[in-house]
């Protein structure tokens, strides 16, 4: 797998573009990856494009393939002030070992609400867990079935994010909960298919990407 670093230009009409719609960046980001770019192309077989948009640190990108960010650049000649790239793999991921994680994840449930007609409505409606006890126990919960327990986590921020899905179109609200600390691996090949795949909903608008290092 790969992960790149890239510092977008304040100055690129496009990028600045990008910078207000989640949905465009993730377009713009797909022409890294060969005919992904084009109107309904695919990415690569097997890969899952998952990115982050980490304030002043830059938008951190994951793929499974490497990047060709020369292909933006052609298309847009100033878009980026700086990119790195690096390889990285988890083949050395140990059950029991401990590691420092980020994840930026839009922190949903399904449930019934209260007074809604459920013979009328068929479905749950999905609402955002809004306390920090119930984020971080819907953490756990996702950390049970990707191959990871929690051993402490910060809550660095929470609420709602305003997004745009599409150039021109209209906003969108989605709720966001950036988690910091540390977890222990509990299957490391459960984890390995985690940190691929992300982790909840929203994946092509940001959120998902669950970064990890050495303690």
């Amino acid at each position: 797998m790969y992960l790149s670093r890239l510092f977008l230009n304040d100055h690129s009409k496009q990028a600045a573009a990008d910078l207000r719609s989640a949905y465009g960046l993730h377009q713009t980001l797909r022409w890294a990856f060969p005919n992904a770019g084009e109107e309904n192309g695919p990415l690569p077989e097997g890969e899952r494009l998952l990115w982050r948009d980490d304030g002043p640190h830059g938008i951190l990108v994951q793929s499974v393939t490497r990047p060709s960010w020369d292909a933006v650049s052609a298309r847009h000649p100033d878009y980026f002030h700086d990119v790195q790239v690096k390889p990285f793999d988890l083949t050395g991921l140990q059950a029991g070992q401990h590691l420092a994680f980020r994840l930026k994840a839009n922190v949903t449930v399904n449930r019934w609400r209260d007074g809604q007609d459920r013979d009328a409505e068929k479905r749950t409606k999905r609402e955002a867990l809004r306390g920090a006890k119930e984020q971080v126990e819907w953490l756990e919960r996702q950390g049970e079935r990707s191959g990871f327990s929690v051993v402490g986590t910060d809550i660095a921020q929470s609420g709602n994010v305003r997004l745009y899905k599409a150039r021109g179109g209209m906003p969108m609200t989605l709720f966001a909960v950036t988690f910091e600390g540390v977890l222990r691996v509990e299957d490391p090949a459960l984890l390995d298919r985690t940190v691929r795949g992300g982790i909840g909903k929203a994946k092509a608008l940001g959120f998902g990407l669950l970064s990890l290092a050495r303690v």
